[in-house]
């Protein structure tokens, strides 16, 4: 088969970077978001994609999603293996169980008939890449604000430390990136 013609048939995962980038915020604890980028957890995910594509066994764009997906969280669990060698304890372990566990739980619904129709799913898969891309459009310090505050359950005085910032400023951010968020969620309905 030529280059050409296997382009053609390879799913498109581009289109998923965003949402990806959404999920390394999110699952990414503060501590190593210091040491690791992301947006570079992402491209390393992407590029594990394209080089196993052979083993991927989907068809469907919820598929593909799950399939980036895992790669990504796996990825971060070799990242926090790596910081954590000589620190782990059990409860960060119960964490990421609890996590794939509930990623698990959320893609069975997703491919579930008789939960889901075709539509809801459209629907919830397009309400997750907006969310995806009106974070993005935060600014740096108000995202990883809202981020922390609102995945991670940190205290104002934790994100303050983090960011090198006074809790009023940080509560600032928050108002500021919940508003924009807002908004913009309010403009693409």
């Amino acid at each position: 088969m030529n280059a050409t013609v296997k382009n053609e048939l390879a799913p498109d995962f581009e289109q998923h970077r965003n949402y990806l980038r959404l999920q390394a915020d999110m699952q990414l604890s503060p501590r190593l978001k210091v040491k690791e980028a992301p947006s570079d957890i992402v491209q390393q995910a992407m590029l594990e994609a394209h080089r196993d594509l052979k083993d991927f066994r989907g068809k469907t764009d919820i598929e593909l999603r799950a399939w980036l997906r895992r790669i990504l969280t796996n990825n971060l669990a070799e990242l926090a293996r790596r910081y954590n060698t000589k620190q782990r304890t059990m409860g960060r372990e119960v964490s990421l169980q609890d996590q794939l566990e509930q990623s698990s739980a959320l893609f069975m619904s997703q491919l579930d008939p008789k939960q889901e129709t075709p539509s809801k799913l459209m629907i919830t898969q397009e309400r997750s890449e907006q969310l995806a891309e009106a974070l993005l459009k935060l600014r740096e310090e108000e995202r990883t604000a809202v981020v922390f505050k609102h995945i991670h359950n940190l205290p104002v005085a934790e994100i303050a430390e983090h960011l090198g910032r006074t809790n009023e400023a940080v509560a600032g951010l928050l108002r500021r990136g919940l508003k924009k968020l807002r908004e913009s969620l309010n403009s693409e309905m």
